[in-house]
């Protein structure tokens, strides 16, 4: 219950303006998400105790005790929830950490998580709020390397993919290229609904502890898709 108390509260802190919004045109436009700080602002004071002792609450489980390491998502897209679901599915390992806290309506008022469904093609009429882990755009050199090998990696055929995945372990991981291939196989279980997109920009880093995760790499087919 300590959990779901901490996601209210944070909630409750976005819908009162609390959170600052943050300036990143490659996270909105890679991603299409809004991105706000985890830190409180109310006329330019910091909120009660109560408030920070929440935030350190929902966050019990991790390694971290600043809440500076962390943001808020806003997000019109599902993109992340079937991130989600795979992570979940697989086991990943190279993937930030990420939780709903919420469910907004065209309003701006808390609806019941269950509207969210996946493996349709229906557009979302609501807003999803998560925090996150704060990351960092990789170098110029690192972004590049992704999105030559990894991102046409939906057109190789088996043999190709393979090649990648050897490549991406023998510069970046083990770990991080089996991470990747688990998603691919994913995205190709579930193609009907999603599309592989993949590639330098979603590719981060952790503040935390510099690993390099993968982020959001589909993109939901919505609308009237027909095969």
């Amino acid at each position: 219950m300590e959990h779901v108390d901490s996601s209210k509260e944070i909630l409750d802190c976005f819908l009162s303006g609390k959170f600052k919004r943050m300036d990143c045109p490659q996270c909105e436009n890679t991603f299409l998400t809004k991105v706000y700080e985890m830190k409180c602002f109310d006329g330019g004071k910091k909120l009660s105790m109560k408030c920070a002792q929440c935030k350190r609450a929902f966050t019990a489980d991790l390694t971290s005790d600043t809440w500076r390491n962390y943001v808020l998502l806003e997000k019109q897209s599902l993109g992340l929830e079937y991130f989600m679901d795979a992570i979940q599915k697989y086991e990943l390992q190279n993937v930030p950490f990420v939780k709903r806290v919420g469910v907004l309506d065209e309003d701006g008022h808390p609806i019941d998580p269950a509207c969210i469904h996946l493996f349709t093609f229906e557009e979302p009429d609501y807003r999803a709020i998560y925090v996150m882990e704060r990351l960092e755009h990789l170098d110029e050199a690192d972004a590049e390397f992704f999105t030559e090998h990894v991102h046409e990696i939906d057109w190789m055929e088996k043999e190709d993919r393979l090649k990648v995945w050897s490549y991406v372990a023998e510069r970046y991981g083990a770990e991080l290229a089996e991470d990747m291939r688990k998603l691919c196989l994913y995205y190709r279980e579930n193609q009907k609904y999603l599309n592989w997109d993949l590639h330098g920009d979603n590719l981060m880093r952790s503040v935390k502890d510099g690993k390099i995760v993968i982020m959001d790499p589909y993109a939901p087919k919505m609308g009237d898709y027909m095969e």
